[in-house]
């Protein structure tokens, strides 16, 4: 029988010190209950290649893409592709993935670069809260600059669109999960490589955003938003494989994004008692029926992968004498320089 798998990203704090005692003593007993089940079968840290700090794909979204058999490409797993194939789907009357073959995809997310003390900081898309109305205009202000560098732009869903062209099947891009909040000069398109060897798509792209840049800067659009909408992101590009399309996707559990992100440790333990509550409960209440389960707990740069399992004796004794102390489970430590 298929383990049912459950996927939780940003469920691994990376402590710097004090934290793994607060981790240690979280009120978490759905989750303890469950560990006490299972066994860790698999660890998977990531490799940092110079000059960046980290993958351009977290760890969550690597473990997605292996559970459904994506070629594990750093930066090129293909969200946008996948979203498209899922839109087409949804929609029959409109016909995406069958034109431009072979084509790539991407997401082009409108946000807020602000920028302080010489530094431009990726805001998260999520609090510009724009609107179908403001999306539409938008579109239509950016769509032909697109076009006439052979990109075509459709309407996804406001403030984030999907692109399509050849030049995106091989193309390396940031995650949004990895640049929120953080200096995004190291996450441009084309940051794995010097300056003098970007490709032609890297070069078109960001000559791209300086353009949209512009446009935006005056775009009346932006009169009395509290945010200014003054550039985009491209992410999630590549090209889907036909196969992948057949594979059971996990259960992906998105509860402790926000807080993790705005490095909210008290709101994050919050949010995990929630997910405690509402999706470890149900899954203890399932392995009692004998029903195998994985579940995946995801770090800023590591993932660990736990089984479902009846417990030994042993496993049992041990348990009882020595309560699992989630610090072994939830904290992981930076990588080093």
């Amino acid at each position: 029988m298929t383990s049912a798998l459950t996927l939780i990203p940003f469920s691994m704090w990376t402590t710097h010190g004090p934290e793994a005692s607060v981790l240690a003593k979280a009120d978490l007993p759905n989750l303890r209950a469950w560990l006490a089940q299972a066994r860790r079968v698999d660890v998977q840290v990531d490799d940092v290649q110079e000059p960046l700090l980290a993958t351009l794909s977290p760890p969550h979204e690597r473990a997605w893409a292996l559970s459904v058999g994506w070629p594990a490409t750093d930066g090129a797993l293909p969200w946008a592709a996948h979203a498209a194939a899922e839109h087409e789907a949804q929609t029959s009357h409109v016909s995406l993935t069958s034109t431009a073959s072979p084509s790539g995809w991407a997401f082009i997310s409108l946000c807020n670069w602000h920028v302080s003390n010489g530094q431009v900081t990726m805001g998260d898309p999520a609090y510009l809260q724009i609107d179908e109305a403001t999306d539409a205009i938008l579109f239509k202000a950016m769509q032909s600059f697109f076009a006439e560098d052979g990109i075509a732009l459709h309407p996804f869903k406001p403030g984030q669109w999907l692109a399509q062209s050849p030049l995106l099947v091989d193309l390396p891009t940031a995650s949004l999960d990895r640049v929120i909040g953080r200096n995004i000069d190291p996450w441009l398109v084309g940051c794995h490589v010097a300056a003098d060897a970007l490709s032609p798509a890297a070069k078109l792209l960001r000559r791209l955003q300086n353009e949209m840049q512009m446009l935006l800067y005056t775009h009346p659009a932006n009169e009395g938003r509290g945010l200014t909408i003054n550039s985009f992101w491209v992410h999630g590009t590549g090209a889907l494989p036909v196969s992948a399309l057949q594979q059971p996707e996990p259960t992906v559990i998105p509860t402790l994004r926000q807080s993790a992100l705005q490095q909210d440790l008290i709101g994050w333990l919050e949010a995990w008692q929630h997910v405690d509550a509402h999706v470890i409960a149900p899954m203890l209440a399932r392995l009692a029926t004998g029903e195998p389960q994985r579940l995946v707990l995801c770090g800023e740069h590591e993932f660990h992968v736990y089984d479902s399992a009846a417990p030994s004796f042993w496993q049992r004794v041990r348990t009882h004498f020595a309560p699992i102390s989630l610090d072994t489970v939830l904290a992981v430590a930076p990588l080093k320089d």
